[in-house]
């Protein structure tokens, strides 16, 4: 009997690693369904609301100048589904689910795994999708740019990776980099931030074309010529945008604010906000929630009139006159960045569960780092059940998604802007999680690893804690646009 039920539980997990791919988008878009009924989303707001008015061949062509065409495009099949459906709302539920069930398990582990390693499996593809759910459950209700955009820069980052090794040919070398030039340059038209993405991979691609991973046969020229050529085919569009709707001759998305660089602006917010969220009151659009930075509105105003922080070369100049000042100041940025209390991006009203969320949040981010400092990479065939070595190349990989989140922290925030680096720690604790090393470690360094874990929440909270007491409706007019 007990060899019976064992070489049965045996095919059953047979079963279920041959077919892992497709029960985990089955079981990941059924989780997100429930997610969406459960929030009974029924409409959309702000960004969001724009994003999907702008999703019509009418629209598309008359976009704002903050707005690329790349997304609008990629929803108009999803927005013409849902306006012949007898329940546009149920369509775009389910439509959405499928979306992100799809990529969250195949895309991003995928990518994960190429380049930083670690074990695929059925739970472990759901593990980052829970989390997700759980954490950011509004980036999958809302058509928003920023998961996305962070999506097209991980295939790009997939498909350099794939071009760069030894067993590439030169057909598959020069398509996968000119797919990653494609993608790196409709991540950034997604969301402009993603340019810093795209400097990494450029370089990644300059440095390892002659190295060891590819055959010396293909030049360094021919695989930057194919990334580049993506990146300009799919700007092209953009060109004509802009020249149809502001007369420039550009490939770049204009992102501009008051007549000034969206960037510039960002920058000189950030000096006097530690974050902020955006609140929907009813049926009427809010403004913005805005927690205030007291020090660094009294360095604002110590310096707004010796001249002008909404220009960079000023704003750097300051930076460089009160070096501490900035270092307190973005410290608190990368806290409060990484302080999730409300992943619906768009708030009705202040969770009562916000202290909990920010807890659960913490505690995974923990046991994240706890989980990277653990790893001791194995040998193995590459298969889907071993544990990969981590590849050369990481360093380069993490800096992909890692600069987007970096140029972001000088700047107004709000917490979804860190969202690679809460994705990447979804996957390292689903991809690299290994209790016995865990367990192994903690009796080594158990006193270590539980004082480090009480004064990093010690600090975290005392700052995050402080934020939440600094809410503010309105700011001065002088901080939000500009002398």
């Amino acid at each position: 009997m007990f060899v019976h039920r064992t070489a049965s539980s045996g095919r059953l997990a047979q079963l279920l690693d041959r077919y892992q791919v497709p029960l985990a988008i089955v079981i990941a878009t059924g989780l997100l369904m429930a997610m969406h009924e459960s929030f009974s989303f029924v409409t959309h707001h702000f960004d969001s609301g724009q994003y999907w008015a702008l999703a019509t061949l009418q629209n598309l062509g008359h976009l704002p100048s903050s707005r690329g065409y790349v997304f609008p495009f990629l929803l108009l099949p999803l927005n013409y589904v849902c306006s012949i459906s007898p329940d546009p709302a149920l369509t775009y539920r389910g439509g959405m689910s499928l979306i992100y069930g799809v990529l969250l398990t195949t895309l991003v582990p995928a990518a994960f795994r190429e380049a930083f390693g670690g074990r695929i499996s059925l739970v472990r593809r759901l593990v980052p999708v829970l989390l997700l759910a759980t954490l950011f459950p509004g980036l999958l209700l809302y058509v928003l740019s920023d998961l996305p955009a962070m999506l097209m820069a991980f295939a790009a980052l997939m498909c350099t990776l794939r071009a760069l090794k030894p067993t590439a040919s030169r057909r598959q070398f020069i398509g996968a980099l000119f797919a990653a030039g494609l993608l790196m340059g409709a991540a950034y038209n997604t969301r402009t931030i993603y340019l810093f993405a795209g400097i990494p991979l450029g370089l990644l691609v300059l440095w390892t074309v002659r190295g060891p991973w590819v055959k010396a046969s293909f030049p360094r020229w021919l695989g930057l010529l194919a990334f580049a050529a993506g990146l300009i085919a799919v700007s092209l569009p953009q060109l004509a945008v802009n020249k149809r709707t502001q007369g420039i001759n550009s490939l770049a998305v204009q992102s501009v604010i008051h007549s000034k660089s969206l960037f510039a602006t960002q920058l000189a917010w950030g000096m006097t906000l530690q974050r902020y969220e955006t609140a929907v009151q009813g049926e009427a659009l809010g403004a913005q929630l805005y927690y205030f930075d007291p020090a660094g509105a009294r360095l604002f105003d110590q310096v707004a009139g010796r001249g002008d922080l909404f220009s960079i070369p000023y704003y750097f100049k300051v930076v460089v006159q009160h070096p501490l000042n900035f270092l307190g100041l973005y410290t608190r940025h990368i806290i409060n960045g990484l302080d999730v209390r409300d992943g619906l991006v768009y708030t009705h009203k202040l969770s009562p569960r916000r202290n909990s969320t920010a807890l659960l949040n913490f505690l995974v981010l923990a046991l994240a780092v706890w989980v990277l400092v653990t790893i001791r990479p194995r040998s193995g065939q590459a298969t889907g059940n071993d544990l990969w070595p981590v590849p050369a190349s990481w360093p380069m990989a993490l800096a992909v998604l890692a600069l987007p989140v970096a140029a972001i922290v000088p700047g107004a925030i709000e917490t979804r802007f860190f969202l690679p680096v809460h994705l990447l720690a979804y996957y390292v604790l689903a991809m690299h999680f290994d209790a016995a090393q865990l367990k192994q470690n903690f009796r080594q360094h158990g006193r270590a690893v539980l004082l480090v874990l009480v004064l990093g929440a010690g600090v975290f909270f005392a700052v995050t804690f402080s934020t939440m007491a600094n809410l503010r409706y309105d700011l001065p007019e002088l901080y939000r646009s500009g002398p």
